[in-house]
């Protein structure tokens, strides 16, 4: 396989059918997605309301396969051929990005896929082995999709404790102490 050190463009059109409101991946992105995992494996973390592989989410109205927290994925080392971390458009600092990324490689075998608007370079233990630019339509930020390779034998460990960020939110609703803020009583 050929690795690109440059990203590709990729161009999703305007229109998309069936998208409602309600999360999903544009369908060029989707498509591409499926391609890279074919016969492979996959989990994806925020993917409640994915169309394939496992899907792992904190809210149980996306119906997920496991119930459970993104910044602390409940699976052992190498789970899973390939891990998507699709996470919320929202601002992600050093050590977000940093815990989101380490518990992905810990439980992929070969590769993590990142899908965001902001581009990120990978924990240790990873290399980037293909990139894209993602227009996903007028006046949206643009998206980045990025396929790392988990080339580490000894991977690093995932953070299990937090101190501050949104996983300490997330554990929050986890332990059924506050409800979650979806309408619906958990």
């Amino acid at each position: 396989m050929t690795i690109s050190r440059r990203p590709e463009a990729l161009w999703c059109p305007n229109a998309r059918q069936g998208a409602a409101n309600r999360w999903s991946y544009p369908p060029t992105v989707e498509k591409l997605l499926r391609d890279i995992t074919a016969g492979r494996t996959v989990l994806q973390l925020f993917g409640g309301l994915s169309r394939w592989g496992t899907k792992l989410d904190i809210d149980p109205t996306t119906t997920p396969h496991v119930r459970g927290d993104a910044w602390l994925p409940p699976f052992a080392r190498d789970s899973f051929d390939v891990v998507i971390l699709d996470p919320p458009y929202a601002g992600i600092n050093q050590q977000m990005k940093q815990m989101l990324i380490r518990g992905a490689a810990f439980v992929a075998r070969e590769h993590v896929i990142w899908f965001h608007t902001q581009w990120v370079a990978p924990d240790s233990g990873m290399r980037r082995e293909r990139s894209w630019l993602v227009r996903v339509g007028d006046s949206c930020a643009c998206r980045c999709l990025i396929e790392w390779r988990v080339v580490a034998r000894e991977k690093p460990i995932p953070v299990l404790n937090f101190t501050r960020g949104p996983a300490l939110k997330y554990r929050r609703w986890l332990a059924g102490e506050v409800s979650l803020p979806f309408g619906v009583e958990v």
